[in-house]
Protein backbone atom coordinates (compact mmCIF):
# COMPACT_ATOMS: atom_id res chain seq x y z
CA UNK A 1 0.00 0.00 0.00
CA UNK A 2 1.56 3.24 -1.20
CA UNK A 3 2.13 6.00 2.00
CA UNK A 4 1.57 9.33 1.39
CA UNK A 5 2.31 12.40 4.03
CA UNK A 6 0.71 15.54 3.31
CA UNK A 7 1.49 19.10 5.61
CA UNK A 8 -0.88 21.83 6.22
CA UNK A 9 -3.66 18.26 6.48
CA UNK A 10 -6.21 19.93 9.42
CA UNK A 11 -8.64 21.91 7.21
CA UNK A 12 -8.86 22.86 3.84
CA UNK A 13 -6.74 22.09 0.64
CA UNK A 14 -5.09 19.63 2.52
CA UNK A 15 -7.56 17.99 4.21
CA UNK A 16 -9.18 17.50 1.08
CA UNK A 17 -6.07 15.98 -0.41
CA UNK A 18 -5.59 13.53 2.68
CA UNK A 19 -9.05 12.48 2.64
CA UNK A 20 -9.32 12.27 -1.16
CA UNK A 21 -5.61 10.19 -1.09
CA UNK A 22 -6.73 7.99 1.56
CA UNK A 23 -10.01 7.01 -0.10
CA UNK A 24 -7.84 6.20 -3.21
CA UNK A 25 -6.43 3.71 -0.83
CA UNK A 26 -2.92 5.84 0.37
CA UNK A 27 -2.27 4.95 3.87
CA UNK A 28 -1.89 9.03 5.13
CA UNK A 29 -0.22 10.66 7.66
CA UNK A 30 -1.34 13.99 8.00
CA UNK A 31 0.99 16.61 9.16
CA UNK A 32 0.09 20.05 10.91
CA UNK A 33 0.71 22.99 13.30
CA UNK A 34 -3.06 22.45 14.53
CA UNK A 35 -5.10 20.03 16.03
CA UNK A 36 -6.14 17.14 13.49
CA UNK A 37 -9.48 15.58 13.39
CA UNK A 38 -9.61 11.79 13.07
CA UNK A 39 -10.20 10.50 9.21
CA UNK A 40 -13.33 7.94 9.19
CA UNK A 41 -12.06 4.74 8.34
CA UNK A 42 -9.76 2.52 9.32
CA UNK A 43 -7.14 3.69 11.73
CA UNK A 44 -4.53 1.58 10.90
CA UNK A 45 -4.01 3.62 7.63
CA UNK A 46 -3.72 6.81 8.89
CA UNK A 47 -1.61 8.90 11.68
CA UNK A 48 -2.06 12.58 12.93
CA UNK A 49 1.63 14.59 13.60
CA UNK A 50 2.14 17.67 15.07
CA UNK A 51 4.39 19.68 12.58
CA UNK A 52 5.64 22.93 12.82
CA UNK A 53 7.49 22.77 9.10
CA UNK A 54 9.93 25.88 10.16
CA UNK A 55 11.17 23.51 12.32
CA UNK A 56 13.95 22.03 9.97
CA UNK A 57 15.33 19.34 13.13
CA UNK A 58 11.56 18.28 13.04
CA UNK A 59 11.34 17.04 9.89
CA UNK A 60 13.63 13.61 9.79
CA UNK A 61 11.42 12.28 13.61
CA UNK A 62 8.81 13.32 11.16
CA UNK A 63 9.58 11.32 8.12
CA UNK A 64 10.43 8.28 10.41
CA UNK A 65 7.63 7.98 12.45
CA UNK A 66 5.67 7.79 9.50
CA UNK A 67 8.31 4.93 8.05
CA UNK A 68 7.81 3.31 11.28
CA UNK A 69 4.05 3.47 11.55
CA UNK A 70 2.96 3.35 7.98
CA UNK A 71 5.69 2.25 5.92
CA UNK A 72 8.42 4.46 3.46
CA UNK A 73 6.82 7.12 2.31
CA UNK A 74 6.07 7.27 -1.51
CA UNK A 75 3.93 10.83 -2.09
CA UNK A 76 4.83 13.69 -0.18
CA UNK A 77 2.11 16.68 -0.57
CA UNK A 78 3.44 20.66 0.68
CA UNK A 79 0.53 22.40 0.91
CA UNK A 80 1.23 23.86 4.68
CA UNK A 81 1.95 27.77 4.62
CA UNK A 82 1.05 30.58 6.19
CA UNK A 83 0.37 34.30 5.15
CA UNK A 84 1.77 37.56 6.60
CA UNK A 85 0.66 38.23 10.33
CA UNK A 86 -0.37 41.46 9.23
CA UNK A 87 -1.60 42.97 6.26
CA UNK A 88 -0.72 46.33 5.55
CA UNK A 89 1.84 48.87 3.34
CA UNK A 90 4.56 47.14 2.69
CA UNK A 91 6.77 49.89 4.57
CA UNK A 92 5.31 48.85 7.42
CA UNK A 93 6.20 45.08 6.92
CA UNK A 94 7.94 43.46 9.83
CA UNK A 95 10.91 41.56 9.99
CA UNK A 96 8.99 38.88 12.06
CA UNK A 97 6.04 38.16 9.60
CA UNK A 98 9.00 38.12 6.65
CA UNK A 99 11.38 35.72 8.66
CA UNK A 100 8.46 33.71 9.55
CA UNK A 101 6.76 33.32 5.92
CA UNK A 102 10.19 32.67 4.00
CA UNK A 103 10.56 30.27 7.06
CA UNK A 104 7.50 27.91 6.84
CA UNK A 105 6.57 28.30 3.11
CA UNK A 106 9.78 28.52 1.19
CA UNK A 107 12.54 26.95 3.94
CA UNK A 108 10.64 25.08 5.73
CA UNK A 109 9.05 23.31 2.24
CA UNK A 110 12.31 22.85 0.72
CA UNK A 111 13.85 21.50 3.61
CA UNK A 112 11.15 18.74 4.08
CA UNK A 113 11.57 17.72 0.00
CA UNK A 114 14.88 17.09 0.62
CA UNK A 115 14.70 15.32 3.46
CA UNK A 116 11.78 13.02 2.10
CA UNK A 117 13.34 12.67 -1.25
CA UNK A 118 16.57 11.67 0.21
CA UNK A 119 14.30 8.98 2.48
CA UNK A 120 13.00 7.59 -0.72
CA UNK A 121 15.87 7.11 -2.54
CA UNK A 122 16.97 4.73 0.14
CA UNK A 123 13.84 2.96 0.16
CA UNK A 124 13.95 2.71 -3.41
CA UNK A 125 11.43 2.36 -6.19
CA UNK A 126 10.26 -1.40 -5.60
CA UNK A 127 7.10 -2.95 -5.96
CA UNK A 128 4.33 -3.70 -3.25
CA UNK A 129 2.37 -6.98 -4.70
CA UNK A 130 1.51 -6.68 -8.55
CA UNK A 131 1.33 -3.06 -8.70
CA UNK A 132 4.48 -0.73 -8.76
CA UNK A 133 4.84 2.15 -6.41
CA UNK A 134 5.28 5.67 -7.86
CA UNK A 135 6.72 8.36 -5.95
CA UNK A 136 5.77 11.82 -6.34
CA UNK A 137 6.57 15.20 -4.76
CA UNK A 138 4.17 17.51 -5.22
CA UNK A 139 4.17 21.42 -3.48
CA UNK A 140 0.73 23.04 -3.83
CA UNK A 141 1.28 27.05 -4.09
CA UNK A 142 -0.96 30.55 -4.26
CA UNK A 143 -2.31 32.37 -6.77
CA UNK A 144 -0.40 34.95 -5.15
CA UNK A 145 2.52 33.71 -7.10
CA UNK A 146 1.47 35.13 -9.94
CA UNK A 147 -1.30 37.58 -8.72
CA UNK A 148 0.09 40.65 -6.69
CA UNK A 149 -1.45 40.83 -3.03
CA UNK A 150 -0.06 44.76 -2.17
CA UNK A 151 -0.66 44.76 1.36
CA UNK A 152 1.26 41.01 1.59
CA UNK A 153 4.44 41.48 0.25
CA UNK A 154 6.22 38.68 3.00
CA UNK A 155 3.31 36.20 1.42
CA UNK A 156 3.62 37.20 -1.90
Amino acid sequence: MAVALVTGAARGIGRAIATELFAAGFSVALADIEPIAPLAGDPERWMALSLDLGDLDAHQGIIDAVAQRLGPIDCLVNNAGVTSLVRGDMLDLTPESFDRSIRINLRGTFFLTQAVARHMLRHGAGEQGADPVWRSLITISSANAEIVGENRADYC
